[in-house]
C-alpha cells in the first residue's frame, strides 16, 4: 500500500495495486509519502532522450499550380 500526495492541492490518495503505485511514481504532480506524513525520497534513472531532427512541415492541401511562361 502507498499514500501520494497532490503537489497542487494537497489531497492524498493511497494505492494498493502495484500497476497503481508504479504509475503514480511516473507522475510529476503527485510526491510519495510514508505512514507518518513524511515524504519518500525515491532515486529515479533519469532518461536521456536522444536530440532527433523534427520531421519537415507538410502542408495541407492541394499543391499550387506549376506557372509556365
Amino acid at each position: 500500500m502507498a499514500t501520494f500526495r497532490c503537489l497542487q492541492s494537497g489531497n492524498t490518495v493511497t494505492f494498493t495495486q502495484q500497476h497503481d503505485i508504479d504509475t503514480m511514481r511516473g507522475h510529476a504532480g503527485y510526491v510519495r509519502v510514508d505512514e507518518n506524513g513524511e515524504l519518500v525520497q525515491v532515486q529515479e534513472a533519469i532518461k536521456e532522450l536522444p536530440m532527433i531532427a523534427s520531421a519537415p512541415v507538410k502542408r495541407m492541401g492541394r499543391p499550387r499550380k506549376a506557372v509556365t511562361i
